[in-house]
Formats: structure tokens, sequence, C-alpha cells
């Protein structure tokens, strides 16, 4: 059992499995492997037909598994893992489980694992729509910081990200980063995904926008497509300097990018208390559940 790690040469093998069944959740998305592999370990392997993938946090003593995608047979392969685990002594598990997995795991191989919803990563999904229009009295104040920051910087400039600016992005980005007075590990490994996925835009299925204002970058977001309807946003930056700045990017990336899509998750709270304020702000119309699942002693 042989697994391989990430990289931007796993794109294709990875986002052709993935997209074998409708997934919601953000974790298994290749732009979110891509940028968050430089800060854990994450690799994969394909066996019985499916595809596993395999995380370690610096943190933690052993790795963990998302459950396998593809069109093979999904049990047959986590009792294969589940084995793999155990010669290696490793205590088994697996995370961020959508519901109906979920529900496979337990009927399938049942009074095995004592699985639990963990609501730090639960993903908080959109109606892009409403994003775009701001209407309604849940996001009047949302609507009030856009309407600032258009009457103040009315000649603001959307283009889109492509090989002929991403630079310009990354250079504007290390200059707000090497201004943080509270740069952390955690801080310092986005940065390097964010630094190699603009290096790379060409080779990956992102998208991205950037908001100018006399000519200088203001803000920019990096999001991708993870199934028929829906878009994942990965990555948003602002210099908060300019008034409104992050309503107006979030609204421009998705009125100009995707509002053929309908729905737009924007990922998780980890917990933080200021960031799950700021995500329930925006109105969630609801969460996309994560289960993790851990053997029974």
């Amino acid at each position: 059992m042989e697994f391989l790690p990430v990289s931007i040469d796993s794109k294709d093998i990875i986002k052709n499995f993935f997209n074998m069944q409708r997934i919601e959740a953000s974790d298994m998305l290749f732009g979110n492997l891509y940028i968050w592999h430089f800060s854990r370990e994450i690799s994969y392997c394909i066996l019985n037909d499916c595809l596993v993938i395999k995380t370690k946090f610096a943190n933690e003593e052993y790795p963990f598994i998302f459950y396998p995608l593809g069109l093979g047979d999904k049990i047959k392969t986590i009792k294969n893992m589940m084995d793999y685990f155990s010669s290696k002594n490793w205590t088994f598990s697996l995370k961020s489980l959508e519901s109906h997995q979920k529900d496979e795991l337990e009927s399938n191989i049942p009074n095995t694992f004592n699985i639990y919803p963990n609501r730090d990563r639960f993903d908080y999904l959109y109606q892009v729509s409403d994003l775009i229009s701001l209407n309604g009295r849940k996001l009047h104040g949302k609507k009030n910081h856009l309407n600032k920051f258009l009457n103040l910087y009315p000649n603001f400039v959307y283009e889109r990200i492509d090989s002929s600016n991403a630079l310009d992005v990354l250079d504007a980005y290390t200059i707000w980063f090497n201004d943080n007075p509270n740069i952390n590990d955690g801080l310092k490994n986005e940065f390097k995904g964010i630094e190699a996925s603009l290096k790379n835009f060409d080779s990956l299925d992102m998208k991205g926008g950037i908001i100018r204002i006399d000519d200088k970058i203001a803000a920019f977001s990096l999001g991708e497509q993870i199934n028929s309807n829906s878009v994942v946003i990965h990555i948003e930056k602002a210099n908060t300097f300019y008034d409104g700045i992050y309503q107006a990017i979030n609204q421009q990336f998705l009125y100009n990018d995707w509002n053929d899509m309908e729905f737009v998750n924007r990922e998780e709270d980890l917990g933080i208390a200021g960031l799950r304020h700021a995500k329930m702000t925006y109105n969630p119309i609801r969460f996309v559940e994560k289960f993790e699942a851990t053997m029974k002693e």
C-alpha cells in the first residue's frame, strides 16, 4: 500500500476520483488539499478502485483518513485501511464524514465506531444570489458596508486573476503578510499555500478575483467549483485600510465569476469565536455537517 504525497502533479488523479460522486464538504477538494499540504502531511493511495486520502497534523500522534472516493468498494477499502493502521500500531479514525457517509459506515460496519459531529469543522453554505444582492434585514449591515465602499471608492476596478497578474497579487499579499504583527505557524503555512497557488495558478482549477483602487491591489479571493451548483471560497484577503473592502471582494467575486452557481461554501470556522461570528453574520442557509469516527475501545 503506497501513499504518495499530494502535489500539483496529483491534481488530475484526485479530481477524477472526486468527481465520481457529489461532494459538498470542502476538505477533499484538490485546491483545499494543495493549499494546506504545506501545514500537514497529506498523501493518497488507490485501493479497490477507490482513492484514499490520509492526513496527519503536526501536533497529532496518528494520521486519519477521509471517506474513500470513487466507484469501488468503499467498505472493503475502509476495512483494508483498518488492518493497515493496525499493522502500524496507529489508532484508526475517519474525519470530515458527510451525513450520508456516516450512515453508510454505521450500516455496513456496525458497533465499531464512536461517531460524533464536529461543529468546529462544519462548512457554511450560503445562497450565491443572497451574497450578491445583500437584500433583506439580516444582511442589512453588510449592505451598508458595501454601499460605504462604493461611495468611498467609486472608481475601483475588478479584474480576474490569470498568469499576467498572479505574481502582482503575490507581491501585494507578501507586503500585507509581513506587516502583520501577529504571524504564527498557521499563517506562515497559509502563506506558503497561497504563494504556491498563485505561482502555479494556470495549473490549478481555481478562479481568482482582484479589486484595485488607484491601481493598487486592495483585495483578492480564490475559489473553485466543487459540484454542479456550488463553489468553495478557499482564500479571501484584503487591505483593511479600505472601508468595506471585505464585503466588496466577497460580493464582486461572486457577481463576476460565480453568478451561475446556486450555493457558495465558505468553509469552516475551526471553533474560532471571531470567525464563527463573522460567518454567521452572512446568514448561512445551512451547514454541511461533518462527523468524526473513532474506534471503540
